[in-house]
């Protein structure tokens, strides 16, 4: 099958970013399939161009028998204008360059916004193919449920007619979210047009790669941690509005007001967020914090196994009420290393797994304590947990198996 996946922001292993895409890509290429991702080569974790030189607008680029065409789009510094102008641009150029490559048997528009999706609908149009649109997040419900838009605002009444007429033009539509089916279902779509299919997690029984770049002196920071005889905790991925990394460092703090010194904080990512909470541990004269860049997703392994536990956090929010499907969390679980969970997520995957403790959300005393809870267990009980959190998420979240839950969708697609 000759497959098309336009997903703005994705990503191989080599940048911090999402690699759902790569990963299900990579299987189904050594299956026979021809996989095509349409990616931009602007970076939204960096902010910066990382694909293209100076005058190119387009290249193709073959990455373990995954086709990724970049194409470049303006550069943006903040969620505003310029930022839906790199949507729409995407989009646009992605239809213009689309024409110089052979008709796809299928084509997937995945959303975190719309403009991809829309352009995937109208490519299926033109060239004959099959139209699946996946489901990353919920736009535009979930601008309404953070506040970034009005609910009876022209935006988003805009955006909802948009959104129910892709629904009701896909021939499958593929949820990242476990509970999104009810909602896209009062779009009048039927129960057999959806498919559930969450991100998962490479293989990585084979081992992992070592460390390269940043992430080298980030493992060697946390190994002289531990050295010295503290429990090292660790966050990675993006510092933004809902992902409470503010929480983790005020729990930071009521751990040092208790006069628990033995525990250190590490944070590894960017957003608009880190330079707050990178102030807040500056107020607070935090020694047992620290802030650091963020590392390449093939060097996540290695950075999460030198680690003792893992960190997560979301402010409460309306916005996950149909579930998750976090990048970081399957991670971590992967990673053998226990969770120390804060969000009000119902099913999260921390405590269906049974890989770590899930503390009260919005409170860090409840992390602080849950934390002190992990220093306790001691190195074999912690080993324990992350064990479990691992056979867990290999059996639900393997990526061979959600390639081929992939596959299929987009075969029902083309009946």
């Amino acid at each position: 099958m000759r497959i098309w996946i336009l997903n703005h922001y994705a990503s191989p292993p080599d940048r911090p970013a999402g690699t759902r895409h790569y990963e299900f890509g990579r299987v189904l290429a050594a299956q026979g399939h021809d996989v095509t991702i349409f990616a931009s080569s602007f970076s939204h974790f960096s902010r910066r161009e990382e694909r293209l030189e100076p005058g190119e607008r387009t290249r193709v680029e073959d990455i373990d028998g995954v086709r990724f065409i970049w194409v470049r789009t303006p550069p943006y510094a903040r969620n505003d204008h310029r930022r839906i102008l790199n949507m729409m641009s995407y989009a646009l150029s992605v239809l213009l360059v689309q024409r110089r490559y052979p008709r796809p048997d299928v084509v997937v528009g995945s959303c975190v916004h719309l403009a991809a999706v829309v352009a995937a609908f109208l490519i299926g149009r033109l060239r004959g193919a099959a139209f699946v649109f996946e489901v990353r997040d919920l736009w535009p419900r979930a601008l309404i449920d953070i506040g970034a838009l009005r609910e009876r605002g022209a935006a988003a009444r805009l955006l909802t007619a948009l959104e129910r007429f892709l629904y009701r033009r896909a021939g499958m539509v593929i949820s990242l979210l476990p509970d999104a089916a009810q909602y896209i279902m009062g779009h009048g779509i039927p129960a057999d047009k959806i498919a559930y299919i969450p991100n998962g997690v490479a293989d990585y029984s084979t081992g992992i790669q070592p460390a390269t770049g940043d992430a080298v002196a980030l493992v060697r920071w946390i190994q002289e941690q531990r050295g010295a005889g503290r429990l090292v905790a660790g966050y990675v991925g993006s510092h933004g509005r809902v992902n409470g990394v503010d929480l983790l460092v005020e729990a930071a703090r009521e751990l040092r007001d208790r006069g628990e010194e033995q525990i250190a904080l590490v944070f590894v990512g960017s957003g608009t967020q880190k330079e707050r909470c990178e102030l807040l541990a500056r107020d607070h004269r935090l020694a047992n914090v620290a802030f650091w860049r963020p590392v390449p997703k093939q060097s996540v392994p290695a950075v999460l196994q030198a680690l003792d536990v893992t960190l997560f956090s979301l402010h409460d929010s309306s916005a996950f009420k149909y579930g998750l499907s976090c990048n970081k969390l399957f991670d971590y679980l992967a990673s053998g290393r226990p969770v120390v969970s804060a969000c009000r997520i119902a099913g999260s995957p921390v405590s269906a797994s049974g890989g770590g403790i899930c503390a009260r959300s919005e409170s860090p005393g409840a992390v602080a304590d849950a934390l002190l809870e992990m220093a306790g267990l001691g190195d074999a009980g912690r080993r324990a947990l992350g064990a479990r959190g691992r056979k867990w998420v290999y059996q639900n979240h393997g990526a061979t198996a959600l390639a081929g839950r992939f596959l299929e969708a987009l075969g029902r697609a083309r009946r």
